[in-house]
């Protein structure tokens, strides 16, 4: 590996849509809190309260320990006409108040914390998948996963439990500020400058300390996306002996990320250097004080010890708060970064479940609608139309037309072949007829029903439009869960109908063989089936959604013999009363088909039926 690639560099990968703050948080940051804390802040206030009296009771004893010593020594004190078992009884019952209370402010506390900061993690996750898919095709999996991941695990690091223990110390703070007080005020002095050093510490170190940790999170995502991309593909990396250049590009991400790490650190270990070091200084000033101080009569022995234990464990405490809060400010920059996802702009005409409890200026179902569409279809017939008027297509506006000036309608019943060669605008038709990207000129409608994609338009329901299609690709999506899951979308069907249907996609007999039947487990992307069963699967739940437009985007490339023969049945005799769009290399497939599109470069070359159109593309394939 020569010297320049050995050399630490800031990789140009972290510039490719990661966005990178300076300075002070985004004031969103602070209302997403409080939307998630909201719901809790009755019970999270009780049990502040409890901590608060807790801590004060628990801190209270070296008052009392304090005032007995006076005693003692015959100087008159709160406790004078107590006897020495009548005082410890008192010190433990403090105790005991104080750690009882102290325990439920703890235990409550964090198990309010960890649902609001779940509920922040839903809400985030609920809209994530709600975003336009040029997000997902611009964004690297790394980047979304380090979000969902790292960033997420920072945040519950904090707020899941240990914010209790930085709120007790807070609450110590105050404690001791008000006990050095009744003591003896004079030794407020000291406390009051122990507390302005630190922060003076703090503040000279925060912005270094907040950039670091923000590197440091940015930092994450390239090797672990990288990472990601080496797994998925594995096998084609060693066909083409390509492993030297994927391990360099990693080595080269990671030493990145540790450099960042190590600087991190050491940013960290200064700061904390400062905090002991004042520390220590503080309390030496402190004990020489206290000398002059009972020299001169301006303070008892009692106080002295009371207030100098006091100031010692404050000025610890103080330093451990300002590390916690530099800890608090490595969570809120995951907030921040969990927050950008969550406020982003959604998919047009997606619109969130009336179920969401953030308020973030999305568009939202109300529970009267949302309930209303639950039973709802886009027709009530078998089958569709569909129009295609006018359309102009692309995946961004940047990147040329990928489909131009289509005008098609096809008939309610219709089964419509599509070919081309690669290239041609096949799949692209596919994503227009879903609306999975936002259509620059024309439009797309089923049975005349345009899905309503801004507020003020007209039009259907995006997910109401969607349901009216069934989709079976080239390569068959099977999700993580059971059998019964994957096929029963809604989960409102009988098994008697589940049934039914995997015995016309001739699967019965296998899933009878399984120990679960419908309730075997599917892995993920179904990797614990054959590419046939998968297939034959997607078929099944293809015809359990009763779609009246069926699309199928060579299904039948990859499969077995058998299998093809059961998908073309399925094309003839299955979805006989339903709307077909096939697109399918092998044109065998094609040949029952009503009318064959042929698309090249995007534009329409002929349309028209299948005994006129398919030996004219035949012809330019031998070509």
């Amino acid at each position: 590996m020569s010297k320049q690639n050995r050399t630490v560099v800031r990789p140009k990968y972290l510039s490719d849509g990661e966005v990178k703050r300076e300075g002070g948080y985004n004031k969103t940051i602070y209302q997403t809190l409080h939307m998630a804390y909201k719901p809790f802040l009755g019970r999270i206030g009780l049990c502040i309260g409890l901590g608060v009296l807790g801590r004060g009771l628990l801190l209270a004893n070296t008052n009392v320990i304090g005032y007995w010593v006076d005693t003692l020594v015959g100087k008159p004190s709160p406790l004078t006409g107590m006897d020495s078992k009548q005082i410890i009884i008192l010190l433990m019952s403090m105790v005991l108040t104080g750690f009882a209370m102290t325990l439920v402010f703890r235990v409550g506390f964090s198990r309010l914390s960890a649902k609001a900061i779940s509920s922040f993690y839903d809400e985030v996750t609920l809209r994530t998948s709600r975003l336009p898919m040029s997000f997902f095709d611009n964004t690297p999996a790394g980047r979304i996963i380090t979000r969902f991941s790292s960033d997420y695990g920072n945040i519950f690091r904090l707020f899941g439990g240990p914010l209790a223990e930085f709120l007790a110390i807070i609450f110590d703070l105050v404690m001791m500020v008000i006990l050095i007080t009744i003591a003896n005020p004079l030794f407020l002095i000291f406390v009051l400058f122990i507390a302005a050093l630190n922060y003076l510490i703090y503040k000279l170190n925060q912005a270094k300390l907040r950039q670091a940790r923000r590197e440091l999170s940015a930092s994450r995502s390239p090797s672990i996306a990288h990472f990601a991309e080496t797994t998925q593909g594995a096998s084609t990396i060693r066909s083409f002996r390509r492993q030297a250049s994927f391990t360099e590009r990693f080595e080269s991400l990671d030493r990145y990320y540790l450099s960042q790490r190590l600087y991190t650190t050491r940013q960290i270990l200064s700061f904390s250097f400062q905090m002991n070091s004042l520390s220590a200084f503080l309390l030496l000033i402190t004990g020489v004080s206290s000398y002059f101080m009972v020299e001169k009569g301006w303070a008892s022995i009692g106080s002295v010890g009371v207030a100098f234990t006091f100031i010692a464990l404050s000025g610890n405490t103080v330093q451990m708060f300002f590390e916690w809060l530099t800890q608090f400010e490595e969570a809120m920059i995951g907030v921040e970064r969990l927050d950008q996802y969550m406020r982003m702009e959604l998919e047009q005409g997606s619109l969130l479940p009336a179920s969401s409890q953030f308020s973030t200026g999305h568009a939202t179902y109300t529970p009267t609608l949302e309930k209303y569409l639950n039973h709802r279809r886009l027709t009530e017939e078998r089958c569709a139309s569909v129009e295609i008027k006018d359309l102009w297509f692309r995946y961004r506006e940047d990147l040329p037309w990928v489909l131009k000036n289509l005008n098609l309608e096809i008939k309610a019943g219709e089964r419509l072949g599509i070919v081309g060669r690669t290239g041609s605008g096949k799949s692209s038709l596919i994503q227009a007829l879903f609306y999975l990207y936002p259509i620059d000129k024309g439009h797309i409608a089923i049975n005349g029903h345009q899905p309503k994609l801004q507020e003020s338009a007209q039009g259907v329901d995006l997910n109401l439009y969607r349901q009216s299609i069934a989709f079976i690709s080239q390569e068959p999506i099977l999700f993580q869960g059971t059998l019964r899951s994957n096929l029963d979308i809604d989960n409102s069907l009988t098994e008697e109908k589940l049934t039914a249907v995997l015995r016309q996609v001739g699967l019965l007999d296998w899933v009878l063989t399984q120990p679960q039947g419908l309730d075997m487990r599917i892995e993920e992307r179904g990797k614990n089936l054959s590419l046939g069963e998968r297939q034959l699967l997607c078929m099944a739940r293809c015809l359990l959604q009763q779609s009246p437009i069926v699309i199928m985007d060579e299904a039948t490339s990859s499969v077995d013999p058998q299998s093809e023969e059961i998908l073309v049945r399925a094309t003839e005799e299955f979805f006989s009363d339903r709307t077909q769009i096939i697109i399918a290399h092998r044109l065998s497939t094609l040949a029952k088909c009503d009318r064959i599109l042929w698309l090249q470069s995007g534009e329409v070359v002929a349309l028209g039926p299948t005994a006129e159109i398919l030996p004219r593309f035949k012809k330019t394939e031998l070509v």
